[in-house]
């Protein structure tokens, strides 16, 4: 095991926290039931809302171990992959395409209202809420199947107030563009050799999440397959990537911003679902 995930908190684990007021860095283990973690916001310095796949609840959880496990249920079994918090008001986003708006009502969770993603998108996996918009912003895990739309991400705009989704998306990333501007920057991003032996690119941008960093107009969006984070301007031009350890996050779901501008990355895991503090792009 690498020395960064001998940092562990094992918030499930019964053990107790030291006392402190905010969680350090470093690799934090949650519990057998998050073991399929499919995104995560903060609710505070130390507690964060997740959900995970087929399990129609939110859990939330205490990562210095005062508190424990809480679920909250609010529907039946699903592919949840996102989830924000406008408010007090969470938004779940399933990966066929539908939004969930959860009410509370006499202390419990339920589904108040639901909206429809366009189709033709495939699987969708990304959900925030980008304060500076307006809007709850989601993406489609991968690009169309069709040449022309193979290597476009269009990232798509819901208005909670009016409980709507926009017609066209407010911003489409290009692939292409994306290698270009790394050029340009002289950012590295992953290559393989063809079989004529050029070297060529091997990004992916399967994107799992995204995350709407406040007051910047940027986004961070989040690839699973290319274990990488891409920070991106408003306009959809490439800033920074950066590479995540495969070793202490096996599958990256979701980004969370902690008040205090941390980076906290979920991952799902073989036995558990993990949580580790990166430093942002």
């Amino acid at each position: 095991m690498r020395r960064a995930a001998q940092l562990a908190l094992l918030v499930a684990s019964g053990c107790g926290a030291a006392h402190q007021d905010r969680i350090t860095d470093g690799v934090y283990r949650l519990p057998h039931r998050l073991r399929e973690v499919s995104a995560v916001v903060a609710l505070d310095g130390a507690t964060v809302a997740c959900v995970q796949d087929e399990v129609g609840a939110v859990f939330v959880v205490d990562l210095l171990g005062r508190n424990g496990l809480r679920a909250e249920v609010f529907g039946p079994r699903g592919d949840y992959e996102g989830l924000a918090l406008v408010g007090e008001r969470y938004w779940v986003l399933r990966s066929d395409g539908v939004v969930l708006r959860l009410d509370r009502r006499a202390g419990a969770l339920s589904i108040g209202a639901s909206l429809r993603l366009p189709a033709g998108h495939g699987e969708w996996e990304g959900l925030c809420w980008d304060r500076e918009r307006g809007l709850l912003l989601t993406v489609p895990k991968e690009g169309a199947k069709d040449v022309a739309g193979r290597a476009l991400r269009p990232i798509f705009g819901i208005d909670p107030r009016a409980e709507r989704v926009l017609p066209d998306p407010v911003l489409v990333l290009d692939l292409r563009r994306l290698e270009d501007d790394a050029v340009a920057r002289g950012i590295t991003l992953p290559t393989k050799t063809s079989v004529k032996g050029r070297a060529r690119s091997d990004v992916r941008m399967a994107c799992s999440e995204l995350l709407a960093l406040p007051d910047r107009g940027e986004l961070l969006l989040l690839s699973s397959a290319d274990h990488a984070i891409f920070r991106v301007d408003r306009d959809g031009r490439l800033l920074a990537f950066a590479p995540l350890d495969p070793d202490e996050l096996p599958q990256p779901e979701g980004l969370a911003l902690l008040p205090d501008g941390r980076l906290l990355v979920a991952s799902e895991g073989p036995s558990y679902g993990i949580l580790r503090i990166v430093p942002r792009p």
